[in-house]
């Protein structure tokens, strides 16, 4: 089992089809142990391995949400960035 570092092939697709409103929706960053198995196919938040309480840290399992700075872009790069958040 291993994280491998992508975006998620169904995230990809469901932007073309409009799916997601970065002005509006919320999105949220969740932690994970190294014993997790993330990659592209993942599809849907599961809390399998997921940072807890339990492991001395003060995050909350379920996910942090993250605030929306609006999208923009720069030269010929779109981008959407979030606010720090502690």
């Amino acid at each position: 089992m291993a994280i491998t570092q992508t975006t998620c092939t169904s995230f990809k697709k469901e932007l073309l089809e409009a799916v997601h409103d970065f002005t509006s929706h919320t999105f949220k960053i969740a932690l994970y142990t190294d014993s997790a198995d993330l990659g592209a196919g993942t599809t849907v938040y599961s809390a399998t391995n997921e940072i807890t309480n339990t492991s001395g840290t003060a995050y909350t399992a379920g996910g942090k949400a993250l605030t929306t700075i609006a999208p923009t872009s720069s030269g010929t790069v779109a981008f959407v960035d979030f606010e720090n958040n502690k």
